[in-house]
């Protein structure tokens, strides 16, 4: 099924979504390993203070290490949030319109995380790019980032 005919997988209001993302969040861990090029499933997690729980899920590219993507979900729920696609190809939204390089999803009712819209960063280096999501995503105490050494 084409992104345009898909119909949502998600049933979270738009109310909802807006206050998950604002809510005042802080990192769990104290510390975070930032991936390897090409590393899959590296995570950490932040909890808003009224107890809900979202992962943080970061991945750098195995070919292009300057390609990399961040993004948020509600632990439980599996539900995408917000997610930073940075030197990213060309995306596709259901209306027909395309984003190049660098980008935002934020969740919509109605179409989950499938629409993009540009990001203009100061950097778009991986640490940064991860800040800088975390910043959108209100989490106020991050973890210690650690270069990975592999």
């Amino acid at each position: 099924m084409s992104r345009k005919n898909r119909k949502p997988r998600f049933t979270l209001s738009q109310e909802e979504a807006e206050r998950l993302i604002t809510a005042v969040k802080n990192a769990v861990e104290d510390v975070f390993r930032m991936p390897a090029a090409g590393e899959h499933n590296a995570e950490f997690h932040v909890r808003a203070d009224d107890g809900e729980k979202f992962t943080i899920a970061v991945f750098q590219g195995t070919k292009n290490a300057a390609r990399h993507q961040i993004s948020a979900r509600i632990t439980k729920l599996g539900i995408p949030l917000i997610r930073l696609c940075v030197n990213s190809g060309t995306h596709n939204n259901p209306d027909g319109t395309r984003i190049s390089g660098t980008h935002w999803h934020v969740y919509k009712e109605g179409d989950d995380d499938l629409v993009a819209y540009p990001a203009n960063l100061e950097s778009d280096g991986f640490v940064d790019a991860t800040i800088a999501l975390l910043d959108k995503f209100n989490v106020i105490k991050r973890p210690v980032f650690q270069e990975s050494l592999i």
